[in-house]
């Protein structure tokens, strides 16, 4: 049996596992955002999803993702914005319409990227994280200055189907310096929800113990009349891959089609358009 925080991911990647995934064709593009010290396999079965109802999908990798523990925590929380705001300029050279969708961490940063990207159509989030509660941030941020590694308990398992778990690819052990750099990028995730202008399906699952089910409603609040909320009962906080993900997949991919349709479409560079 492994010692806790022995290898580097929380279940062995497969060849592939650890890099962007690009699936589909289009000219309707849908940015995947994994979580915090997540990979892109937590996010493949919602891309195969909606490739398959016509939409052209990257899975996006994070700065410091998918390697080592050391490299994420030498990257802060506005190098993880660059990244997935880089991966989405990619996307928008490709399609005449972007949307985004993110699990957790990635949720928030849907948020962002939405509000800085006015041509962003619509968004959906899964277990978006925006507010930890004040005992949780003041033990990280104490926590920071006693520890240097956090290791995330393996057996404290909130899905479900609980085989689920090893669908994920996360870090071992996580760098409290990290930690940290997540509350900034959640307190700005909810900061520029208020600017957020297009239809927003925000998804949570009510047997989630890392990120209060609460948040959703924080959320739609923020963002206003265009976010719909819908909680699931079964599920915890890997939503993309516990019981009801094929139900969320269809939801979100019925809620960009519809959105897709009654947004305005930018004209493709040449170059795109024959791509």
């Amino acid at each position: 049996m492994p010692r806790r925080g022995e290898g580097i991911f929380s279940y062995p990647p497969a060849a592939g596992d650890l890099e962007p995934f690009r699936l589909g064709s289009g000219d309707r593009g849908v940015l995947l955002i994994h979580g915090f010290c997540g990979t892109p396999p937590e996010m493949r079965g919602l891309g195969e999803h909606l490739a398959q109802k016509g939409f052209r999908v990257h899975g996006a990798l994070l700065a410091g993702c998918g390697t080592t523990p050391e490299d994420l925590a030498a990257t802060s929380w506005t190098d993880w914005i660059a990244s997935a705001q880089a991966q989405l300029d990619e996307l928008k050279r490709e399609c005449r319409q972007v949307l985004v969708a993110g699990q957790s961490m990635g949720g928030a940063m849907s948020l962002i990227l939405a509000a800085r990207n006015p041509d962003v159509v619509a968004l959906a989030t899964c277990a978006a994280l925006v507010d930890l509660g004040w005992w949780t941030e003041l033990q990280l941020f104490l926590g920071r200055y006693l520890l240097k590694w956090h290791y995330p308990d393996r057996d404290n398992v909130d899905l479900w189907d609980k085989q689920a778990v090893r669908q994920l690819r996360t870090y071992n052990r996580r760098a409290m310096k990290s930690h940290i750099d997540l509350v900034h990028l959640y307190r700005q995730a909810l900061q520029e929800a208020h600017d957020i202008k297009v239809p927003a399906l925000i998804m949570h699952g009510m047997r989630d113990k890392t990120v209060p089910p609460g948040n959703a409603q924080m959320i739609a609040a923020a963002i206003g009349p265009t976010a719909t909320v819908r909680y699931f009962e079964r599920s915890g906080h890997a939503m993309t891959v516990d019981v009801d993900h094929d139900e969320i997949y269809q939801l979100i991919a019925e809620f960009f089609d519809k959105a897709g349709r009654a947004a305005p479409s930018k004209a493709l560079e040449p170059s795109a358009a024959g791509g």
